[in-house]
């Protein structure tokens, strides 16, 4: 089955500045994560305005991954020479989007074996079934790719895809005012409530990457030499909008605007968020437009974003099977041993990108049996 659509033949050359995004991204997160699980809360004085910075830095993580996930979607869509997207494009980025949730779930998996599942008490359910980034990432990735299967152009997916998300941003507020657990089962409910510990429920999460899709349009419609600038221009223009839109929700009246918690998806704090994530998007492309040379060197680390999302989580916090760096230094270390650990973890992360890009300039087949291999051992774990 096949989609006719308007535009190149081939998709554009891959954009380093989302590259770029996706790595400062990582190195926030990396940061934030190692930082607020094993430094001492009690050295960490968040009214002072470097900590009070450094909360707010980490709130821009998830809105710039999101934002750069939905750009390079659209850089990724290819068309075969008579200009129509192939069922086997949309059969791929469901098998994307479903890997990544499953990779989320996987995480935290509530039970050392399959076998055990039958003991695990509701509490330990409800925990297991919060949305996090991958969970949000990859049900906003499947949503996406039916809306790309539903129009037959670029330019009328990009469309579609920022009325949407303007659509969730409006709407945040009222859909975390409703009792969903009410209504739904715990797995469905946590993609739309905060209330059971959802991080990145869809409403306002998703909104992020469905708005991201008009950076990627932008950039695919531009020659190679302006792309950069266009991005730049893009973020910062929508980034001042988004802050003075920000500052204007926030003395309007509480009782005029739909209820909710700040951080449940308020106008202001959403539109404060996500201007912010915006200008840090347009300050590194200003950096990529002026150091062309440093960018392309730099943009391979910003691709393997999902290992070292699943890298550091895993040597902080460990798995269901192994001990992490949290053993034992949970909130107990000052704030120069947990610098010290973020060089740690940062170190360990991105050496296994460069070893991993090693290996597999050797040989795509050795890439392919690491793989086979990991995927092996787990289901050995799960079964045994």
């Amino acid at each position: 089955m096949a989609f006719s659509a308007q535009g190149p033949s081939s998709p554009p050359s891959r954009a380093h500045v989302l590259d770029l995004v996706r790595l400062l991204a990582m190195l926030l997160m990396l940061q934030g994560h190692t930082l607020d699980a094993l430094v001492d809360p009690r050295h960490m004085d968040l009214d002072a305005f470097g900590w009070h910075a450094w909360v707010h830095l980490r709130g821009l993580t998830a809105p710039m991954f999101m934002l750069v996930s939905g750009a390079a979607s659209v850089l990724g869509i290819r068309y075969d020479p008579e200009g129509r997207l192939s069922g086997a494009f949309l059969r791929r980025r469901f098998r994307l989007a479903a890997i990544v949730i499953g990779i989320g779930y996987l995480m935290v998996f509530p039970a050392n074996r399959l076998a055990d599942l039958r003991w695990v008490s509701p509490g330990i359910w409800r925990s297991f079934l919060r949305v996090n980034i991958l969970q949000a990432n990859g049900v906003t990735l499947l949503l996406l790719t039916g809306l790309l299967a539903c129009v037959r152009t670029v330019r009328r997916y990009a469309a579609w895809s920022l009325a949407v998300g303007l659509l969730i941003l409006l709407g945040a507020p009222l859909v975390a005012s409703v009792d969903w657990f009410r209504w739904l089962p715990e797995g469905l409910a946590a993609f739309l409530s905060f209330e059971h510990g959802s991080l990145f429920p869809l409403f306002p999460t998703s909104a992020y990457m469905f708005l991201g899709v008009g950076l990627g349009a932008l950039l695919r419609e531009r020659p190679e030499a302006g792309r950069v600038r266009a991005f730049r221009m893009a973020c910062l223009t929508a980034g001042a909008a988004c802050l003075l839109f920000s500052i204007a929700a926030d003395r309007v009246p509480m009782a005029l605007l739909p209820p909710g918690r700040a951080y449940q998806g308020a106008y202001a704090y959403t539109s404060c968020r996500l201007g912010f994530a915006l200008l840090v998007c347009g300050l590194v492309g200003w950096a990529a437009e002026g150091r062309p040379r440093l960018s392309a060197a730099l943009a391979p680390m910003g691709r393997n974003s999902l290992f070292v999302y699943v890298g550091h989580l895993v040597l902080i916090f460990g798995t269901p099977w192994t001990l992490g760096l949290d053993y034992g230094r949970y909130h107990a270390l000052t704030v120069g041993e947990g610098v010290l650990s973020v060089l740690l973890v940062a170190g360990a992360t991105f050496g296994a990108v460069l070893a991993w890009r090693w290996l597999r300039s050797f040989s795509q087949g050795l890439g392919t049996l690491i793989q086979v291999s990991a995927a092996a051992a787990l289901v050995i774990v799960l079964v045994r």
